[in-house]
């Protein structure tokens, strides 16, 4: 767990430095991550703004996610294959802000969450059947994790929020495709996903018919 405690331990640091800093929202402006900043020049967010927070609330949330997912990633697939997929995912989640109907180009976007949902994402097709301590505190397989995650994030995709909603998505997607390059049986794979899918969705009408 080594990568995944180093991780956390940056996420961190960055927080606590930030506290301290003279200005906490002119670090959040400077380093955060904005389709106007960019556009200008400010490439570096794309990276930074992924280990940036806007409260402990949100960095308390973000780690103990981290913790349970990268704890049962790092074993199974590596430090490389890990990492790798924390910031392709994280840079996937900012570029969904270029997307109009998500976010204006002025908007500021902050946090790990979107590398975290590409840990979702590869966990699902990768270690389909690991157990994982998310999106509960109830052991899930990661496959079955996955699919709730996925169905949470898009019906909350169109709600007026502070949370990035699209870029969880975005995250998701990107290690998702990850975790299918590197897993066999892919067909099966996604048509399990979306089996599970189906099932969690027709729950309620399932409950409701025999209630």
């Amino acid at each position: 767990m080594k990568l995944t405690l180093a991780l956390i331990m940056i996420n961190v640091a960055v927080f606590v430095y930030m506290a301290f800093y003279t200005n906490p929202s002119d670090f959040i402006k400077q380093y955060g991550f904005s389709v106007k900043a960019f556009k200008e020049g400010k490439y570096h967010t794309i990276f930074t703004s992924m280990f940036l927070h806007a409260s402990i609330s949100h960095l308390a949330s973000n780690m103990i996610a981290l913790f349970f997912l990268g704890s049962s990633i790092e074993k199974r697939l590596g430090k490389l294959k890990m990492l790798t997929t924390y910031i392709l995912s994280g840079i996937a989640g900012n570029f969904s802000m270029f997307i109009p109907m998500f976010s204006s180009p002025d908007t500021i976007g902050v946090g790990a969450s979107a590398a975290i949902s590409g840990l979702v994402g590869l966990g699902t097709f990768a270690t389909s059947g690991r157990l994982v301590l998310f999106p509960s505190f109830f052991p899930f397989p990661f496959i079955v994790a996955g699919a709730i995650y996925l169905l949470v994030t898009i019906s909350n995709l169109f709600e007026v929020s502070h949370v990035a909603h699209h870029a969880h998505l975005f995250g998701l997607l990107a290690g998702s495709s990850i975790g299918l390059a590197l897993t066999k049986h892919r067909i099966r794979k996604i048509l399990a996903f979306f089996l599970i899918l189906l099932i969690i969705s027709m729950l309620p009408l399932i409950i409701g018919y025999f209630m």
